[in-house]
């Protein structure tokens, strides 16, 4: 049996469910058998009707795809076949200046890039980490799980922030053997070498165990090919455009080399099945610029995400 829960986070990383450990020892329980836990967080510009607008409408659509998979071919999609139990959780963090949609200061939203980027961060770093920390201590000996990750532009940065808090705990890192990470980061706000050894989440390839990565990247993203380079210029004291890697992809010395690269078009959905993917959306983004609702003022194609070729995309990711 499948469970969906949605996580309150304030603006310090700080969960605000007083009664989540005890949920999450429940869950970790009898009758429950989860198999595999599902960690979701949303980006920059969300207020809590809009994030769980967004996860209702991502959730159904994925949970369409896994679903459509295992009635095609069971048998070549064993890990989400009859035996998966998926544990849901989403992550809902403070990401614009009011929750209030009709409020004035968020006219101001555009100013608080930094604010929300150090933000994400820190959610990352405490409720993000505390969440995987508390779902490894209290699975049932002999039942790993396979967490599988999933996050959206800043969203990424709350997820690779939790795995490197996560790496760097010597007590719960003797305890994540025989656990998967599989870690899918859709158009990720961050520096195309924030995974290389010495940089902001170097440890995550370093020492999260059985990793696996898929990364997608789109030349229609405006935010990420046009305002993060010129966000991090002017935080760098003007010393020179820094690329993002939901634009650019990975880059530096890498612990896990980028092993396939593929373009996602509408009418082909590659397989990702080893340890570092990279996902070009351009060619699907062009297909659905014209798409109410698919091309932003500013923005491009950067949330451009709940389309059925990505549902299909990740489905396949993490079945494998």
């Amino acid at each position: 049996m499948s469970h969906f829960l949605t996580i309150p986070i304030n603006e310090n990383g700080i969960i605000l469910d007083e009664r989540f450990r005890d949920e999450l020892q429940t869950a970790a329980t009898d009758p429950f058998a989860f198999t595999d836990v599902f960690l979701h967080s949303h980006g920059w510009w969300n207020t809590a009707s809009s994030a769980s607008a967004e996860y209702n409408i991502f959730s159904l659509g994925f949970a369409k795809a896994l679903q459509g998979l295992v009635c095609a071919s069971p048998a070549q999609w064993p890990k989400i076949g009859a035996a998966f139990q998926p544990l849901a959780l989403a992550i809902h963090w403070p990401s614009m200046l009011s929750e209030s949609q009709d409020s004035v200061v968020n006219f101001l939203e555009a100013t608080s890039f930094f604010t929300m980027q150090q933000r994400a961060d820190s959610v990352g770093r405490h409720a993000g980490y505390s969440l995987l920390r508390l779902m490894i201590e209290r699975q049932r000996e002999g039942h790993p799980y396979r967490f599988n990750l999933i996050g959206h532009s800043f969203g990424c940065r709350v997820l690779c922030s939790a795995l490197a808090a996560l790496a760097e705990d010597p007590v719960t890192a003797g305890k994540m053997a025989g656990n998967e990470f599989n870690v899918a980061l859709i158009q990720a706000a961050a520096d195309t070498d924030s995974l290389a050894p010495g940089q902001l989440y170097g440890k995550v390839q370093e020492c999260i165990p059985n990793l696996r990565m898929l990364i997608t990247t789109s030349a229609n993203d405006t935010v990420l090919g046009k305002w993060y380079p010129e966000a991090q210029r002017i935080a760098h004291l003007f010393s020179g455009p820094i690329d993002a890697l939901g634009f650019k992809g990975p880059t530096g010395d890498l612990r896990i080399p980028v092993d396939q690269h593929s373009d996602v078009t509408s009418a082909i959905v590659p397989s990702f099945t080893g340890r570092l993917g990279v996902a070009n959306l351009t060619a699907l983004h062009h297909s659905t610029a014209a798409a109410y609702g698919a091309a932003g003022n500013w923005g491009g194609q950067h949330s451009d995400i709940n389309l059925p070729q990505i549902y299909d995309m990740l489905a396949r990711f993490f079945g494998k």
